[in-house]
């Protein structure tokens, strides 16, 4: 016995003692990850504009106590079929609009994004992955989500994935008789998020698979069965069926049930979204997406660990989860992000199990140490340090404005100032990235077309105009246009667009009148007598971007007729917008003429 312990000992000294993690260490790192998420996530509102109409759906269903069903936005579609499916989130982000404005959503939608990295990071504690590795996977997921970080409804999506992943994976592999209660919160769950997004469908898929899984495993006990996956008793099982289930049918609870879902899938069946780049496959060759696709790319081509781990650890959830993910998000973009949310923490255990599996302590003790930890630290620090100036986006090429509130460089919130100073009211025909502000400006407008892409034949009209297609003009006298609002981002670097669009017609036709302009955007009137005042108030007669662009002869000519009139308008544009590229580039001609006069 005393040459059996002595032999023990002497193993016990020869072994090295892995170093366990130290927990403030790990904490710490925890919290700088945090402080990066929300800083990432803290950026303006930009070119978003379903942000807008969300927000006027959320005001009119308020206003109405009613769910509409029909298009209540569009003077054309009117009357057509809208149902919002995503109302909860109108209805929530319109309120949170009344308590602290359009902060109060940016800063609750930073708040949401550190909410799911954290439910990640603490589950993938549970199961034991390195802190390290949980980190360096996370900001990963935080790469391939930059996209997607946007106050939008997808939001609740997140946050339920990351609840349902913890109760579930919980319930099979940490405390059966803990989280068995708290499957009886699922199905509440599915109804919040049933009537706020349709991301709903994929954690219905979620729920399935676990489900399916688990009744493999019942029916195959002898072959799926380990130490860790032990299976559900008929009991269990036939619980999990019976809330599974209900989770299914709460989904018809909203205000136009199946209907709901048939205008839905119908939805994904325009024409018109095969130009969305969102709806195009995550493998076409026409577009680069850059860095999160290539993210999504690396985590899909993970799923093979994962395939490995499942077949080594006879774990059939992780299999089933990793192929249906797989189909399911190859089919567009906009599903890529799902399945990253979803696989990460299939793919952070199954990562962990094969640097588990490394023989060398050194290296484990390497990962588990301080050292490792703190150069983490510093790097997520320097990049936190290069957000609030925006340095990391220009790096990157990547355009994003870090604050709060709206990105008036964007969008275009001077020309609307503008129509609400003027008393501007009438119909518009409206560039299809401003529908929704317009509609949530101007609650007594309609517009011409929005971002809710309601059908195909409006959307081809809006396309015809724009480019405009023979009997362009007709359709704009019989739809009643007396307005136009035009917006482009790009405008100073891409100026000859506006010779190729119906901004050509506008500019050119001494039926149509130009009331402001900018850097990005143009606003015409029609020459009607409900637009006389503003016309003699506000024409710009002479200082014509249009002509000082594409017609400098014209455009000299009129400055030299009429000084007068060209001195006043310079200086109503140099104080409405004294930096603006194209007046400093008009200033330096104007100059040299109005000086040697």
């Amino acid at each position: 016995m005393a040459n059996k312990k002595i032999k023990e000992s002497k193993q016990n000294r020869k072994s090295p003692r892995l170093m366990p993690e130290n927990k403030y260490a790990v904490n710490g790192l925890l919290g700088i990850f945090l402080v990066l998420v929300f800083l990432a996530s803290s950026y303006k509102v930009s070119g978003d504009d379903d942000f807008f109409w969300h927000l006027a759906t959320g005001r009119y269903i308020v206003e109405n106590k009613a769910v509409p069903d029909k298009d209540v936005f569009g003077h054309i579609t009117s009357g057509s079929e809208w149902i919002p499916f995503e109302w909860g989130w109108d209805v929530l982000t319109y309120s949170l609009n009344g308590i602290g404005g359009y902060n109060a959503i940016l800063i609750f939608r930073s708040l949401a994004y550190c909410l799911v990295f954290f439910i990640f990071f603490r589950l993938f504690s549970k199961f034991k992955v390195n802190s390290f590795l949980s980190i360096l996977l996370l900001f990963g997921l935080l790469v391939a989500t930059m996209d997607r970080l946007s106050p939008r409804p997808h939001i609740i999506t997140y946050i339920c994935f990351a609840i349902l992943l913890y109760v579930l994976l919980n319930y099979k592999y940490i405390d059966r008789d803990k989280y068995a209660k708290r499957l009886y919160f699922l199905p509440l769950i599915f109804l919040v998020w049933a009537n706020s997004h349709m991301g709903v469908l994929a954690g219905g898929l979620v729920l399935f698979i676990f489900t399916i899984s688990e009744t493999i495993i019942y029916f195959n006990a002898k072959k799926f069965v380990t130490a860790e996956s032990k299976p559900l008793t008929q009991a269990e099982l036939k619980k999990l069926w019976i809330i599974s289930i209900v989770s299914a049918a709460v989904l018809l609870i909203n205000p136009h049930g199946i209907s709901t879902y048939i205008y839905a899938y119908g939805h994904t069946k325009m024409k018109m979204l095969e130009t969305v780049n969102e709806w195009r496959s995550p493998f076409t060759g026409v577009l680069d997406f850059g860095i999160t696709l290539t993210m999504y790319k690396l985590f899909l081509y993970s799923g093979v660990l994962v395939l490995i781990y499942s077949y080594i650890r006879k774990d059939v959830l992780f299999g089933l989860m990793f192929i249906a993910m797989a189909i399911y998000s190859v089919r567009a973009i906009r599903f890529t992000v799902d399945y990253n949310m979803i696989m990460i923490f299939f793919i952070a255990v199954s990562v962990n199990y094969f640097v588990l599996r490394i023989k060398s302590h050194q290296v484990q003790n390497f990962m588990n140490g301080n050292v490792l930890k703190a150069a983490a630290g510093i790097l997520l620090i320097y990049l936190i340090t290069l957000i609030p100036s925006n340095s990391i986006y220009e790096k990157m090429q990547y355009y994003r404005m870090f604050g709060w509130g709206v990105d008036g460089q964007f969008l275009p919130v001077q020309l609307f100032d503008f129509m609400k100073e003027s008393g501007i009211r009438g119909t518009p025909y409206n560039h299809f990235g401003t529908g929704g502000s317009l509609v949530w400006n101007f609650p007594d407008q309609k517009n011409f077309i929005d971002s809710r892409n309601l059908n195909d034949e409006i959307f081809n009209e809006y396309n015809n105009i724009m480019r405009m297609a023979p009997g362009f003009d007709k359709k704009l006298d019989e739809r009643g246009v007396d307005y136009v609002v035009y917006l482009d981002p790009d405008l100073i670097r891409r100026p000859n667009d506006l010779k190729t669009l119906v901004t050509n017609y506008f500019s050119t036709n001494p039926k149509w009148k130009l009331v402001f302009w900018d850097d990005k955007s143009m606003l015409f009137v029609k020459d009607i007598p409900k637009f006389k005042e503003v016309i003699e108030k506000y024409e710009y007669k002479v200082i014509d971007p249009y002509l000082f662009l594409f017609n400098r002869l014209e455009f000299e000519s009129s400055l030299r007729k009429d000084p007068e009139t060209g001195k006043k308008e310079l200086k109503r544009k140099t104080d409405s917008e004294p930096a603006g590229f194209i007046l400093q580039n008009i200033n330096q001609i104007s100059g040299k003429i109005l000086k040697g006069m």
